[in-house]
């Protein structure tokens, strides 16, 4: 049943990434891409908290990271280190004031995670959801990050 459930979320988020409706004007394939309406170039002070999914770590486990990201027109990657030995990649490419992202972790174990964070460079801050697969399980984790 938890597995069921998983697989749910992970779709509901792959749908997320996709984007909604529009269209390219050419009769399908896919639509035209948002450009990007926010920069998300610079260091994150991130606050992470488990929201579910199958893992060892309980609902509400709470850790702190930073992340360091540079943006180049729609494209951002960057890397990530957490309070509890976390480290790792990130990439993913900025839509509009979106940034749908990968997190590769290589430590403490190796994980990879897809997610989608919401800027609001009024604020300097984002915040969103992710979920992935490490030695922990299936964490589905949500976060908000505040621009330095």
């Amino acid at each position: 049943m938890k597995r069921l459930a998983v697989l749910t979320v992970i779709a509901v988020f792959a749908l997320l990434g996709c984007g909604g409706g529009g269209g390219d004007g050419g009769g399908g394939g896919n639509p035209a891409p948002i450009p990007p309406t926010v920069d998300v170039t610079g260091t994150w002070d991130a606050s992470m908290t488990v929201i579910g999914g199958d893992t060892s770590l309980p609902v509400g486990y709470h850790w702190t990271g930073v992340f360091t990201v540079i943006q180049s027109d729609s494209t951002a990657s960057g890397t990530f280190v957490t309070s509890v030995g976390g480290s790792g990649k990130v990439s993913g490419s900025v839509s509009g004031d979106d940034l749908d992202m990968t997190i590769t972790q290589t430590s403490p174990c190796a994980g990879t995670y897809s997610g989608i964070g919401m800027v609001n460079s009024a604020s300097n801050q984002m915040s969103g959801t992710y979920i992935g697969v490490d030695c922990y399980g299936i964490p589905q984790t949500s976060f908000t990050a505040t621009k330095r």
